[in-house]
């Protein structure tokens, strides 16, 4: 009797090895499926390259590869091929991302070290720290306009042959900025400085009209033989 009974123990244990087993294997083949279908999505996707995205992807791909080699002993050969295929054409898309965002990264540190051309030629034209966002020039009163017109327009006559057409554009901007907080001192202005500008206004529009357009015609005769 005992012996029939340790017979029968022993078939169950068998029996729930190999059920335990075979559950372990068809878990292992899903896990597999699931990691082999996962990265060929990601290799599918438009790639959108930034640090939330890649660390999003990354995050699916480290939790299905994890679960995949939990029973990968347990997988067939062509399942385990599969895997390691997975693995290796992840590796190659996580190279991709990471020198991508490398080179984003490297464009970024340049683009925050390269001043703003506005901002240099604002400072040249005015002092630096003179001209606000806003362009108010609220520091600009009756009694150091003269003043400021004057360097404005010496500093275009020194340059005009230097500016580019993005600079002729912001200069005219900036002019009328200008001109506009005049009017709002004007009253306090005396009638000498008054006319000592208007010489200044008729001077920047001769050099304006005269190297503006050759500015521009210079540029686009370059253009066209690109």
């Amino acid at each position: 009797m005992k012996k029939i009974i340790v017979m029968f123990t022993a078939a169950i244990v068998v029996t729930g090895f190999i059920a335990c087993n075979s559950g372990a294997t068809e878990t292992g083949k899903q896990d597999a499926a699931n990691l082999n279908a996962y990265v060929d999505s990601v290799d599918g996707l438009a790639p959108v390259y930034t640090v939330a995205n890649w660390s999003a992807l990354d995050n699916g791909y480290q939790q299905r590869a994890l679960l995949a080699e939990k029973n990968v002993a347990t997988l067939e050969a062509e399942d385990k091929a599969k895997v390691e295929d997975s693995k290796v054409k992840y590796a190659a898309l996580k190279a991709k991302y990471e020198a991508k965002l490398k080179e984003n990264e490297m464009e970024a540190k340049a683009a925050a070290s390269t001043p703003d051309y506005r901002q240099v030629l604002r400072s040249k034209l005015f002092g630096e720290g003179k001209v606000g966002a806003d362009m108010k020039f609220e520091s600009v009163t009756a009694d150091n306009i003269l003043s400021v017109y004057k360097n404005f327009v010496n500093t275009v006559a020194d340059h005009k042959n230097d500016y580019t057409r993005e600079d002729w554009d912001e200069i005219k901007v900036l002019y009328e900025a200008l001109d506009t907080r005049k009017n709002v001192v004007e009253k306090d202005l005396s009638g000498s400085d008054n006319l000592k500008i208007g010489g200044l206004k008729v001077r920047f529009a001769s050099i304006k009209a005269t190297h503006r357009g050759g500015t521009k015609g210079a540029e686009n005769e370059a253009a066209k033989e690109q």
